[in-house]
């Protein structure tokens, strides 16, 4: 897996025995220079969480590149959603069907089958079919009124039961509430955590990541974040994560960590944050093992060594990394 430093945004990049899939993407040319790196002209599968702009455009971009092709995109239908970048998915949808090599499956639920990429396994952990059924702006079954980030789909990479990445997209506390009464299983070794470390639906967002903490039961929490954008991660949303005991790492460096001037730790992948230093963690690429979802260990001591060295005021000082 490589979790990609796009700035505000989501994008995750999930290979197994010579099959792609792609999970979100903002604007920006990380995507598809990173497929270009990695020699890949197919991407069996593509998924869209929800229809926020910061996950859609850089799916839009692949949809209508030149080379690359993309067998089936999932995706939740939002119909009041009425920005232009959801309207051109839609058009861009319609054209990339005509060639009959192409198809749109439009639902992300639990009761989704589990997708096969080669040796892992996709599996959507939320929304439930219920919560789905209640729509955007509609009455969670569990309380609370719905937003595009209720329904957002909340995507488990296996590749041993338990042992894998918790993809949260913009899962927020409606959601999250729906998830424990529906007791969902999220277990699994890493989260990418939601809304970039941001407000999830809201003010009490360190008792959010608390629950949320609880489920996972992650040994690291991955943040993809945007430097000087929105604040994120909150301070306490990086508490939470710290009090619970895991790892942490953030792909941008937060404005209350301050200024670095280093690159040389950064895995070599393309990041949006690497020509203005903004890069913490950067790119990220995981292997899915029995024992975990893991860095090369390399590149974890490289990006250790840049926190404790390079940062002046890092806020995940007190993280085991």
């Amino acid at each position: 897996m490589i979790i990609l430093d796009v700035g505000h945004g989501n994008c995750t990049i999930v290979r197994g025995a010579g099959c792609t899939a792609v999970i979100d993407s903002p604007a920006g040319s990380a995507l598809l220079d990173t497929l270009d790196q990695l020699g890949i002209t197919h991407v069996e599968h593509a998924f869209i969480s929800h229809a926020d702009a910061d996950h859609i455009h850089g799916i839009l971009a692949l949809l209508t590149s030149t080379r690359i092709t993309v067998g089936c995109l999932y995706l939740n239908p939002d119909r009041d959603r009425k920005s232009t970048v959801w309207k051109d998915l839609v058009a861009a949808v319609a054209v990339a069907s005509r060639t009959g090599k192409f198809r749109t499956v439009p639902s992300l639920t639990v009761a989704t089958p589990d997708l096969v990429v080669g040796d892992l396994r996709l599996k959507i952990v939320s929304p439930s079919s219920a919560l789905a059924l209640s729509a955007n702006g509609g009455v969670a079954p569990a309380g609370g009124t719905n937003t595009a980030n209720s329904l957002s789909a909340v995507i488990k990479v296996e590749r041993y039961p338990d042992v894998g990445v918790l993809l949260a997209g913009d899962l927020d506390v409606v959601a999250l509430k729906d998830i424990q009464t529906t007791k969902i299983n999220l277990e699994a070794s890493a989260l990418v955590f939601p809304h970039h470390g941001g407000l999830p639906g809201t003010n009490q967002a360190a008792n959010f990541a608390a629950a949320l903490l609880s489920l996972v039961q992650p040994d690291r929490v991955f943040v993809s974040n945007g430097r000087n954008k929105h604040g994120n991660p909150r301070a306490d949303v990086v508490g939470a994560i710290l009090d619970y005991g895991c790892g942490l790492a953030c792909t941008q460096l937060a404005t209350a960590c301050g200024e670095a001037r280093g690159t040389a730790h950064l895995e070599d992948w393309p990041a949006s944050g690497k020509s203005t230093h903004h890069s913490c963690a950067g790119t990220i690429s995981l292997t899915l093992t029995e024992h975990g979802a893991l860095r090369d260990k390399k590149a974890e001591a490289s990006f250790r060594e840049f926190v404790s060295s390079q940062v002046a005021s890092p806020m995940c000082a007190r993280t085991k990394h």
